[in-house]
C-alpha cells in the first residue's frame, strides 16, 4: 500500500482539501491521509483519513509552545513519516505540501523509490541569473531540496534518518537564516550521505513552482497540462492567495505573466477550487496554538525564550499554560547580575537576539540595564512584547529602584530644619555640611545607584540631576542654592553633561548637544532663568552679515554653517533661498537639533515671516511636551514607597507612590499633581522623605503641613537631630514612642478617623 500525506493546521484545510480531491481523482488506490495539527477537521473526513498530529509525535504539547505555525507543521513531518512507515502493509510514503495539485499519477516517483529508498526533487536544476527574487542565493539558504515534497519506503537506512531528523526538529525546526535553519528543510541537505541510495527527481513535471518555472513552456493540450511537452505531474502553489490570481506567489517577483498565458488559467482553476473547497471560511479559523488559555497571544521572542530553555533541559510537556505567561514574565536567573535590575526572561531574549538597537546595550553595567529597561518600556511592543511583558519589565524596574531607595548617611552633620514643613524649601535651597546642594544630598541619600555611580564625581553628580531626574520629576533644578545656580551659569560644562545624560546618543561634544541643552534640555528639565540666559546668550543675538526680511539669529547660522549640505541647498546671500531654508527649520530641521520651536525668541517665532512658513507645512513637528503643571487643591496626599490597587482610606486623599513617581487616587485612578495640599502624610521611611519632598517639589506641589506616618520600631530609631524631621511638623504612630521630646508634636495613630485607620493598616503590612 502507498500512502500520500499533508500536515495543515485548520485554516489551510481548503488547500489540504483541493489536494485530497485530485489525489483521489488522479491515484484512487493511493491512501490519502492528513495530519492535523491544531485540531479535527471534520470537513476532510470524506477525501482522506484525518489524524491528529498529537496521535503520532509524543512531544506534541512542547511543539506547540516553541514554534509557531509553519515551524510547528514542518516539525511534525519526521514524526509522520515514521509512523507511517511503521504501519502494517505500507511500501512507500509521500509528502506532498497542501499547496499541491496532482494532475497525473505518481509513477515518476515509483520509478525513483524502486532504485533508491529516499526521493527528493532539488529546488534548482539551472543557475537563477539576474537579481530577481528567487535568486540563487535566496535557494542557497533555504536547502537544496525543497520537502514540499519527499517519498520514502521503509529502509534502515530512512529509517534512521527520520530519527535523527526528528531529534534535529525537536530543537532546529525554526526560520532562522542568520543560523543556517529554514524550519525542516536544511537539514535533508545532508541526507545523501546518509542513506544507501537517494532518487534525485529532476523532471521539471515534478513539483513545478515559481522556483523552478523561469524559462519552462508550461501549455494546456487536449490531453491536459505539460511543461516542456511532458505532461504535468504536479505544481506547486506556493504562497498562492487565490484573492489574488493574477500573482504567481508572494514570495517571488521574477515571473510575470500576461491575462492569456496558459500560466493565468492555471492559477485561475487553483483559486476556483480553493474558494469551492471554502477557503474563505478556513482562513477565519484562528489558530489554536496561537495564545495561552488566558488569550495570550505568543511573540516570536517568547517562542524563542522557551526554546532556548528546552535545549536545556526545562519541561514543557504540558504545553500552552498560564503559567506559561509567568514564566517569561519571571525575572531571567541566567541575566542576574548582583546590584543590577533585573530582566525578565522575554528581555533577555530580545536581548540576546542581537537586533539593534536592543543588543546595544552593555548589561554587565548600572547605565546599561537602566538604559535597556528604558529602551523596552518604549520600545518593546515592536521587538515582541505584550502589555503583560511591559508591565513585568517596569515592575522590575521599580523594585530595583525601590530598593536602590536606601537611606544613606549624607545628611550626617546636617542640622534638621526648625521652621515649618511647608517651609522646608528654604533648608533645601542651602548648601549642607559639606557644601553640596541639599536638595541634592536628599536624592543620593535615598538612591543607593547613584551613590554608587557619582562616588567621586560631584559634577557628575550635579548633571545627572539636572538632567535625566529633572526630566523625570525627582529633582527641582531651583533648590540649588543660589551661590550653585550662579557657578554653574559662569561655567555651564556640567549643564551640557547634563544634556548627554539626557539623550545619551549625542556626540561627547558638538553643536547639537549645546542647542539641545539651551533649546531642548532647559525648558523640558525647568531649569533657572540664569541657566537658559547663559546658554543662549550666544545663539539668541542676531547674525551678523545675514540680509533679510526677518530676524535671523546666530542659531540659524550656526546650524547652517555647520552642514555643507545646508550651505549648497540653501545659499543665504539669495532671499528665495533663506525663505527656503527657514522653512526647512521650522519643518523639522530644528527639532533634529533637539531645538523645541517654542524656545526661540519671540520676536524670531512672532515675525510674519516665520509664522507664515509654519502655516505652510501641513503638520509641523511638535515640540516635546512640557512637564505636566500642578493644578488645583487637595486636603490630603499621602506618600507612600508603593501601595496596593486600592487603600482603605477616604475617597479624597491622592497618593504619591514614590518608588513608581506617580500620583493616583485611592481607588487606583491616575491623578494631576495637585498645586497645594493642606496636610501632606509620609509614610515612606525617614531616611527617603527628603527625596520625597524634593520630587513633589518638581511636580510643582506645595503643602501647608506635613506628617511622619511610621510604624513604632522606626520612631523609637529615630534621633531628635534626624533631618527627616525638619520635613514633619508631627508624627503619627501605632504606639506611643519611648521618649517625646523627639519633635513638636507626637500621637497614636487613631483606629477611628478614616485616615489614620488605612495608615495603621498599611504600615502594619
Amino acid at each position: 500500500m502507498d500512502v500520500v500525506f499533508t500536515i495543515v493546521s485548520r485554516n489551510y484545510a481548503a488547500q489540504a482539501a483541493t489536494l485530497m480531491g485530485s489525489l483521489a481523482a488522479v491515484e484512487p488506490a493511493i491512501r490519502r491521509v492528513v495530519v492535523a495539527t491544531d485540531g479535527p477537521i471534520p470537513a476532510l473526513a470524506n477525501l482522506a483519513e484525518v489524524i491528529e498530529a498529537p496521535e503520532l509525535c509524543d512531544i506534541f504539547p512542547a511543539l506547540t509552545v516553541q514554534y509557531d505555525a509553519l515551524e510547528l507543521n514542518t516539525a511534525v513531518k519526521p514524526h509522520a513519516f515514521r509512523a507511517l512507515l511503521g504501519r502494517p502493509g505500507v511500501a512507500s510514503v509521500a509528502y506532498l505540501d497542501p499547496d499541491i495539485v496532482l494532475y497525473r499519477p505518481l509513477d515518476a516517483v515509483r520509478e525513483g523509490l524502486a532504485r533508491a529508498p529516499l526521493a527528493l526533487t532539488p529546488h534548482m536544476t539551472r543557475p537563477l541569473r539576474g537579481d530577481a527574487n528567487p535568486s540563487d542565493h535566496t535557494i542557497l539558504t533555504s536547502g537544496a531540496y525543497n520537502l514540499g515534497f519527499m517519498a520514502a519506503r521503509p529502509d534502515a537506512d530512512v529509517l534512521a534518518l527520520l530519527d535523527w531528523w526528528a531529534e534535529k526538529c525537536r530543537f532546529d525546526c525554526r526560520v532562522d537564516f542568520a543560523n543556517g535553519l529554514f524550519t525542516d528543510q536544511k537539514w535533508m541537505d545532508l541526507a545523501p550521505g546518509f542513506v544507501s541510495g537517494l532518487a534525485l527527481l529532476r523532471q521539471p513535471s515534478l513539483n513545478l513552482a515559481y522556483w523552478n518555472l523561469e524559462g519552462r513552456t508550461l501549455a494546456r493540450g487536449a490531453d491536459g497540462w505539460t511543461v516542456d511537452g511532458e505532461p504535468l505531474v504536479f505544481f506547486h502553489f506556493s504562497g498562492f492567495d487565490p484573492a489574488r490570481p493574477e500573482v504567481l506567489s508572494k514570495h517571488q517577483d521574477r515571473i510575470r505573466f500576461a491575462a492569456r498565458d496558459p500560466l493565468a488559467a492555471l492559477l485561475a482553476d487553483y483559486a476556483q477550487a480553493m474558494l469551492r473547497n471554502g477557503h474563505a471560511e478556513a482562513t477565519a479559523i484562528p489558530y489554536a496554538h496561537a495564545a495561552l488559555p488566558g488569550g495570550r497571544r505568543l511573540t516570536t521572542p517568547m517562542r524563542r525564550r522557551v526554546l532556548r530553555a528546552a535545549r536545556h533541559g526545562e519541561d514543557f510537556s504540558a504545553g500552552l499554560t498560564d503559567a506559561l505567561g509567568a514564566w517569561l514574565d519571571a525575572a531571567d536567573p541566567e541575566a542576574a547580575t548582583p546590584g543590577l535590575p533585573d530582566v525578565t526572561r522575554l528581555m533577555d531574549e530580545i536581548w540576546r537576539s542581537g537586533a539593534e538597537p536592543a543588543a546595544l546595550f552593555d548589561r554587565a553595567t548600572l547605565d546599561g540595564r537602566l538604559g535597556f529597561h528604558d529602551w523596552f518600556a518604549e520600545h518593546g511592543r515592536a521587538a515582541g512584547a505584550d502589555p503583560p511583558a511591559l508591565d513585568a519589565a517596569q515592575a522590575l524596574a521599580l523594585a530595583w529602584r525601590a530598593g536602590a531607595r536606601l537611606a544613606g548617611t549624607e545628611h550626617r552633620g546636617d542640622e534638621p530644619w526648625r521652621g515649618p514643613a511647608g517651609e522646608v524649601a528654604q533648608w533645601l535651597r542651602q548648601p549642607g555640611a559639606g557644601g553640596r546642594a541639599r536638595a541634592v544630598t536628599a536624592l543620593i541619600a535615598a538612591r543607593q545607584d547613584l551613590r554608587m555611580r557619582f562616588v567621586d564625581d560631584p559634577d557628575g553628580l550635579t548633571a545627572w540631576c539636572l538632567g535625566p531626574e529633572a526630566l523625570e520629576l525627582r529633582f527641582d533644578a531651583e533648590l540649588l542654592p543660589p551661590q550653585e545656580i550662579a557657578r554653574l551659569a559662569s561655567a555651564p560644562a556640567p549643564l551640557l553633561r547634563a544634556a548627554r545624560f539626557a539623550e545619551p546618543d549625542l556626540a561627547a561634544t558638538g553643536l547639537r548637544q549645546r542647542l539641545f541643552a539651551a533649546y531642548g534640555l532647559a525648558p523640558r528639565a525647568r531649569w533657572p532663568a540664569a541657566f537658559v540666559a547663559a546658554l543662549r546668550a550666544e545663539w539668541d543675538a542676531p547674525a551678523a552679515g545675514v540680509p533679510g526680511p526677518f530676524p535671523f539669529p546666530r542659531l540659524f547660522l550656526a546650524i547652517w554653517e555647520s552642514r555643507t549640505d545646508l550651505q549648497r541647498m540653501f545659499p543665504l546671500g539669495a532671499g528665495a533661498a533663506r525663505l527656503k531654508y527657514l522653512r526647512w527649520l521650522v519643518g523639522g530641521g530644528l527639532a533634529e537639533y533637539g531645538v523645541a520651536y517654542m524656545s526661540l525668541p519671540a520676536e524670531v517665532r512672532r515675525h510674519p515671516l516665520v509664522r507664515a512658513a509654519r502655516l505652510t507645512l501641513r503638520r509641523p513637528p511638535a515640540d516635546p511636551p512640557p512637564p505636566p503643571a500642578a493644578r488645583g487643591a487637595c486636603r490630603t496626599l499621602l506618600v507612600v514607597e508603593s501601595a496596593p490597587a486600592a487603600l482603605s482610606t477616604p475617597a479624597d486623599v491622592l497618593v504619591f507612590e514614590a518608588a513608581a513617581g506617580r500620583i493616583r487616587t485611592a481607588a487606583g485612578v491616575p491623578a494631576p499633581a495637585p498645586a497645594r495640599v493642606e496636610r501632606l502624610v509620609f509614610a515612606t521611611r525617614p531616611g527617603l522623605v527628603p527625596a520625597d519632598a524634593v520630587a513633589l517639589h518638581a511636580r510643582g506641589v506645595r503643602w501647608v503641613r506635613a506628617v511622619g506616618a511610621w510604624d513604632e520600631a522606626t520612631v523609637r530609631g529615630l534621633d531628635p537631630s534626624d533631618v527627616a524631621l525638619g520635613f514633619v511638623d508631627e508624627v503619627w504612630s501605632t504606639a506611643p514612642p519611648a521618649r517625646d521630646d523627639l519633635i513638636r508634636r507626637l500621637r497614636e495613630l487613631s483606629a477611628a478617623d478614616p485616615l489614620e485607620a488605612g495608615l495603621r493598616d498599611l504600615l502594619a503590612r
